[in-house]
């Protein structure tokens, strides 16, 4: 099948030249500009009708390349993790603005998923991390995005919930950072979305679980802890006396607690 075909076959199933363009590429191991400029190159077929009726089934697209990009890096994600989100890059920001400012050496996060938010934290700074997981497959991949970005020497990664598996360490932990499931159990989601790991995203009625949870378990005394958190769910952590800041869509995003000096 010649890439002008399979452009046009795309399109009369629905999908968007953006997201065909990813699975040829994806397919061909050809560069954007490559498939833009030789439409007559001649790709997979079966491969390629396999990958559109997956994408069509709502099969999400970052699944079905094997990766997604986020805070400047390609990270590999596959069936059993969340799939990074833009709006979780200010996460990010936030921590290595805080760890710059006061001057942080160790960080934790609290369900790695793909690694692609402690990774991005190690990349960008000269902290060591520690991070944990429930799932196998999480604690898999986060180990093979650590070493594709040769930062496997300063992750230290085990299984298990919060910041258990760790807790000989918490003492000396000075940043806390986490994208924990907040989806509310009755909330409907986007078809694509449930094909995510259901427990990386859904914490009890009101979606504030994790959060009551991590609370009771915790002194935060002379931590910064930032989380991610639903647009609704900024005042449950202002009745706290956290900070919360919004994203560039005007939501509340992130909840911030700071006790140092």
């Amino acid at each position: 099948m010649k890439i002008k075909d399979a452009l046009e076959l795309a399109r009369k199933n629905g999908l968007p030249d953006l997201e065909a363009h990813i699975i040829i590429r994806f397919i061909s191991g050809k560069s954007k500009e490559f498939i833009i400029s030789h439409p007559n190159f001649e790709i997979d077929d079966e491969k390629f009708l396999k990958l559109i009726e997956k994408r069509k089934n709502g099969y999400p697209i970052q699944y079905i390349v094997k990766g997604k990009e986020f805070y400047k890096n390609w990270f590999y994600v596959d069936e059993g993790v969340l799939i990074p989100r833009q709006e979780t890059e200010l996460l990010v920001e936030k921590a290595i603005e805080f760890i710059e400012k006061y001057n942080v050496k160790k960080i934790a996060e609290i369900g790695v998923g793909s690694g692609a938010i402690i990774i991005s934290i190690l990349i960008e700074t000269k902290t060591i991390g520690f991070g944990t997981d429930i799932s196998d497959k999480a604690i898999e991949i986060t180990k093979i995005n650590a070493k594709r970005f040769k930062v496997e020497d300063r992750l230290f990664i085990k299984k298990g919930p919060f910041l258990e598996p760790f807790v000989e360490n918490y003492n000396d932990i000075e940043l806390i950072i986490s994208n924990p499931p907040y989806v509310r159990e009755d909330a409907i989601l986007p078809r694509e979305v449930l094909w995510e790991p259901k427990e990386a995203l859904y914490a009890g009625k009101d979606g504030l679980e994790f959060y009551r949870k991590f609370l009771n378990m915790y002194d935060l005394s002379g931590k910064i802890v930032l989380m991610e958190i639903g647009h609704d769910q900024g005042d449950f952590f202002r009745k706290l006396g956290w900070n919360v800041i919004k994203d560039y869509s005007n939501n509340d995003r992130i909840a911030i607690f700071i006790d140092r000096r």
